[in-house]
């Protein structure tokens, strides 16, 4: 890109960020209850405004915040609102709906109407429509429930046969690894489990400091769980190991998995009646024993730099 196309992108950008930091002042004003809007790194305005200023030439966050409203008898539901950099202009928001009751898949049928109504219902963006959705999502909000319900009960299968080509999608298991600097955040932990379960992937999650997310299935359930959690607020995450394999049945993708059961929490500490579970450090040779345990040795290198055949020698 020659000087003047880079002077003009970064223009561009200026123009939606001050945009974007604009309306969510306004939304702070209408939404003004305690708890009712939320962001969880407020970092994220002076990066904004440095670049906004031109004090920097680097974007290393989005603008991301959370409602949390009744929207449910006796239940507050939180829409996680996700905007890309050029929003209004030429991209649209990620907007997500969560709730403790609402399945995961209801919530994915939900996601995909909030972003068909932005589609047809706000045919110019080039100002912020954030209020205008959510504004519609509270006057409909019962209805869009009972319509996602009735979009659930058709089944989805992972194995489609086209009747035309007699072909079928390949069925792929996946396993990934995923560390994070660090897992505090209750609300962020009941996320991750609750994904998990909901997707029916088995695994487990080590919250503190670091965060180690093991998930194992479907690899459309792996990448879906993935594409949620990543979105969350984090200092640093990563895959750092992907594990696939096509199998012909559903058989072998459950001879596959390391872990049994439903998807848990796993804390790896040794146990201090007077601490704070959370604050408890990491005890490396319950970790240790605990992969052994369900076969996953190897994955030591890759998450610490440890041999394999050994729990305590940093690799060379």
């Amino acid at each position: 890109m020659d000087d003047d196309g880079e002077a003009l992108q970064k223009a561009l950008l200026r123009k939606n960020l001050q945009k974007q930091l604009d309306e969510f002042q306004m939304l702070s004003a209408i939404f003004c209850n305690p708890g009712e809007l939320q962001v969880d790194e407020y970092g994220c305005f002076e990066n904004l405004n440095s670049f906004i200023a031109g004090e920097t030439d680097r974007l290393d966050t989005k603008l991301d915040y959370r409602f949390e409203l009744p929207l449910l008898p006796n239940e507050k539901v939180q829409i996680l609102v996700e905007l890309p950099h050029l929003y209004p202009a030429l991209e649209i928001p990620r907007i997500v709906i969560r709730s403790a009751v609402i399945p995961r898949a209801q919530e994915r049928t939900l996601t995909s109407r909030i972003e068909r109504y932005i589609e047809e219902e706000v045919p110019e963006r080039d100002e912020p429509y954030i209020y205008q959705v959510i504004g519609w999502i509270q006057d409909n909000f019962a209805d869009l429930m009972l319509e996602s319900t009735v979009e659930k009960k058709e089944p989805a299968q992972r194995i489609v046969t086209s009747a035309t080509s007699g072909q079928s999608s390949k069925l792929v298991f996946e396993r990934l690894w995923i560390y994070s600097h660090h897992l505090k955040s209750k609300a962020k932990r009941q996320t991750i489990i609750k994904t998990a379960r909901d997707l029916e992937l088995s695994g487990f999650s080590r919250p503190g400091k670091p965060a180690i997310i093991c998930v194992e299935g479907h690899q459309c359930d792996t990448q879906e769980f993935w594409r949620t959690i990543k979105h969350l607020k984090w200092q640093k995450i990563q895959i750092k190991l992907c594990e696939t394999e096509v199998v012909g049945s559903e058989k072998q993708m459950v001879d596959l998995r390391h872990f049994e059961g439903a998807f848990r929490e796993e804390l790896f500490c040794e146990m201090d009646e007077d601490s704070d579970t959370d604050d408890q450090p990491m005890s490396m040779s319950l970790f240790m024993k605990f992969l052994e345990k369900h076969n996953c040795g190897y994955i030591k290198r890759e998450l610490f730099g440890f041999q394999s055949n050994t729990m305590d020698t940093p690799a060379s």
